[in-house]
This record gives structure tokens, C-alpha cells and sequence, in this order.
């Protein structure tokens, strides 16, 4: 089968692609968007040419007239100038290709179809935005991610090419964090006449003396660290919860401004502290695990769920570390979470690998 390179595409005779329109590469249609007859030609993608070259299905020439096919080195050479990532998305295209999948490529991402079907068929399922291990993906671009799988209603995935020119898949997802167990009203949490309980702040920590009240928040609401005296360790952001909701008594701003030159990051950490814990979750530091908080779907249970990073939007990831989180979080079993403020909306984002 003969091709003839044409900027970005590849143009092929439709009597020469119907074989492979069977396979899940383009349909045969006209320039003008019809569907091809013989007389009419079809066009190949950068990605679709090379496969079906490297696999010795395709020779491509550079012009008609000349005749000449191009070998392998020459064509990704070509394909290079045209499209500056044209290896990476290559590579991706081809590892897909070999695990059954049939693949659309477009100017932006991947359209990725079900095993067992093609387009035209049955619609993609997922569409997939393609990086190298050392370029950065900002926490806007995730976002946009998300936003254009919301318009597409298709799931996105991210596949990064590393060094040795294997492909991970993640999976992007905006979670809605289902509401944990049901908690205590604000007015109970505290305990029969406990409201208010009197504290003292020691620097990064809070003491509650009573310790009745201090029992009650530890054993009912998993609050701080009860000592063997009964006396019961806050961190600052606990206490600022407390304190907004009447169960300890201090004056929250002035709280709040003390708490925010101890911790540069406490404003953020509070919202999405605070947040949860309006959901019904349980959230404590994710200090061992390298995030801000772990969280548990409620008081009695022995085994956080998920492990969540609060990042602002202007936030931008080395994918290194974006797989180091996610790997750390799948080896400890938990789900790996970003969390985002925009305005007044509070968006939780997991990510997580995706097995294809």
C-alpha cells in the first residue's frame, strides 16, 4: 500500500485502506468529509502512516511524481518538524495499537475507543493528553482537563512517556467525596454543657484541660491526640474548627492570624479542613505520607481512605513528582487527592493509574 506525504497527513487511495479501515484506522471519506469511493482518497494521521510503515504495511513517498519511498529514519525525521512531540504521541499510539485498542488521533489528544470496536461503530470512551517525564502540567491544565471531559462526556487520560520510552497511564477524575458517617449536630459535638471549653495555646498546638470535654472530642469525633492524663493535643487547624463552631471558646480572627504566621499555607488548609469536615469526614495530617491530611470516612474507622494535597490553582507539576504522590498513595492503599480553591467552590481531584 502506497501513501503520499501531504503536510500533517498521509494520503492514501481508498481501494488501498479499506483493509485497514476494518482495523480501526481512518475511515475512508473524501477531503470534503464524504464517504470515500475508489476514485476518492483518504488520509492518514503521522501516527497512523508511521505504525503501519514500521510494521512494513505502508510505503510513503515524499511526492508522486518522484516515486521514492522513505524509510523509517526520514519519515519520523519529517514527522518531527511537523509535529514537535510527534515521538511521545508516537509512542503512546503504538503501545495502544499492540494492546488492542483502537485510536483516533486528533491535533490535541487521543481519542481512545473499546476494544473490539472502531469509529463510526461505537463512540471513544476516553480521550487521552500525551506528555514526556520531564515537561510540567499546571494545575489549570488539569482543570481545563476536566472541563473539556465534562464537554466531550468522555473520562480523560494522562499518559506520560519516560526515559526508557514506557508509557503510564493516570486517570483524572473531579470527585464529588461522598459524605462520611453522619456526625454529631454542631451543638451535641462538644458533649452536654460543654460548649466553650477553655484552651491554651502553646505556640503550633492547643490544650484542652477539661477532660471530660477532651475525652468526649477524641472518642466521638477523633479530634487531636488525648494524652494519658486526659488532656487533649489539638493542632491549629483543629482548634479553628472548633472554635468557629462554638465548641471551644477563644476569638477565632485573632486565632485565625496567629495560626496563619505559624503556617504560610494554614488559610488554604483550613478551607479544605473545614470542608470535610462539614461532609462528615475525618480528616488528620498526612505528615507521614508526605500530604497535608489523610482522611477517614468517620470516627470509629482504623483505615484512612485517601490522602489529599491542598495546591492554589497557580500550582504547577513536575510529573515526577506527580507520580511519585500517586504511587506513594496506591502502596499505602488510599486514593490519591488534589484539592483546589476556586473562589467558593472546593474541588477535589483524584488521580490514580490507569490499567489498560
Amino acid at each position: 500500500m502506497n501513501g503520499v506525504l501531504s503536510g500533517d497527513r498521509i494520503v492514501l487511495a481508498a481501494a488501498d485502506a479499506e483493509g485497514h479501515e476494518q482495523k480501526g484506522f481512518k475511515e475512508p471519506r473524501s477531503h470534503s468529509g464524504r464517504r470515500a469511493t475508489p476514485e476518492r482518497t483518504i488520509s492518514l494521521s503521522l501516527e497512523e502512516a508511521a505504525y503501519l510503515l514500521e510494521t512494513g504495511k505502508l510505503q510513503i513517498m515524499a511526492n508522486e511524481a518522484e516515486g521514492v519511498a522513505l524509510t523509517l529514519e526520514e519519515f519520523f525525521l519529517y514527522a518531527r518538524e511537523i509535529q514537535p512531540n510527534f515521538s511521545a504521541r508516537y509512542i503512546v499510539f503504538r503501545d495502544l495499537r499492540e494492546r488492542g485498542y483502537v485510536v483516533q488521533p486528533g491535533e490535541r489528544e487521543f481519542l481512545l475507543f473499546p476494544r473490539g470496536t472502531k469509529p463510526g461503530v461505537k463512540a471513544a470512551r476516553h480521550f487521552i493528553r500525551i506528555f514526556s517525564e520531564r515537561e510540567c502540567l499546571a494545575a489549570k491544565e488539569i482543570l481545563q482537563l476536566l472541563q473539556r471531559a465534562q464537554n466531550m462526556r468522555k473520562e480523560p487520560i494522562i499518559a506520560v512517556v519516560d526515559d526508557e520510552s514506557d508509557v503510564t497511564y493516570y486517570e483524572v477524575r473531579e470527585l464529588p467525596l461522598e459524605w462520611g458517617e453522619k456526625r454529631e449536630a454542631r451543638e451535641g459535638i462538644a458533649g452536654p454543657e460543654k460548649e466553650g471549653g477553655a484552651i491554651s495555646l502553646l505556640e503550633d498546638k492547643v490544650v484542652v484541660w477539661d477532660t471530660q470535654l477532651a475525652e468526649h472530642l477524641h472518642v466521638t469525633a477523633f479530634y487531636g491526640n488525648l494524652t494519658k492524663e486526659k488532656r487533649l493535643l489539638l493542632s491549629l487547624i483543629e482548634a479553628a474548627y472548633l472554635i468557629r463552631t462554638g465548641v471551644l471558646a477563644a476569638d477565632s480572627e485573632q486565632f485565625g492570624a496567629h495560626a496563619a504566621l505559624v503556617d504560610r499555607e494554614f488559610q488554604s488548609k483550613y478551607q479544605i479542613y473545614a470542608d470535610l469536615r462539614d461532609r462528615g469526614l475525618v480528616p488528620k495530617t498526612g505528615y507521614k505520607f508526605g500530604t497535608h491530611f489523610r482522611v477517614y470516612r468517620g470516627a470509629q474507622q482504623t483505615h484512612s481512605t485517601e490522602l489529599i494535597h491542598v495546591l492554589p490553582e497557580t500550582h504547577v507539576f513536575s510529573l515526577p513528582a506527580l507520580a511519585r504522590a500517586v504511587r506513594l498513595a496506591h502502596g499505602v492503599k488510599k486514593r490519591m487527592i488534589f484539592a483546589f480553591i476556586a473562589g467558593e467552590r472546593r474541588l477535589y481531584v483524584g488521580v490514580g493509574r490507569k490499567k489498560l
